[in-house]
């Protein structure tokens, strides 16, 4: 985030800025929304692999290892 940015968002600290510098703020705290929106996502899309990839191993299942083939091959 913009280091001129004030490090305490509080009500006080932000009646003091500018029209201009909430703006910036707005901007800022917006980018780094969709930033960690995007990370959320690709996170829950990891999570979701893992449980199936967790679901078709063999190591922590009753599963044959011949089962595992499916899971080498996402792998290369």
């Amino acid at each position: 985030m913009n280091q001129n940015l004030p490090q305490e968002l509080d009500r006080e600290s932000l009646n003091q800025l500018s029209k201009e510098e909430l703006v910036e703020i707005i901007i800022e705290q917006s980018k780094v929304i969709r930033e960690l929106q995007k990370i959320i996502y690709e996170l829950q899309q990891e999570i979701e692999r893992l449980k199936v990839s967790r679901d078709l191993d063999s190591s922590n299942s009753s599963k044959p290892p011949s089962g595992d083939i499916h899971k080498k091959s996402e792998n290369k």
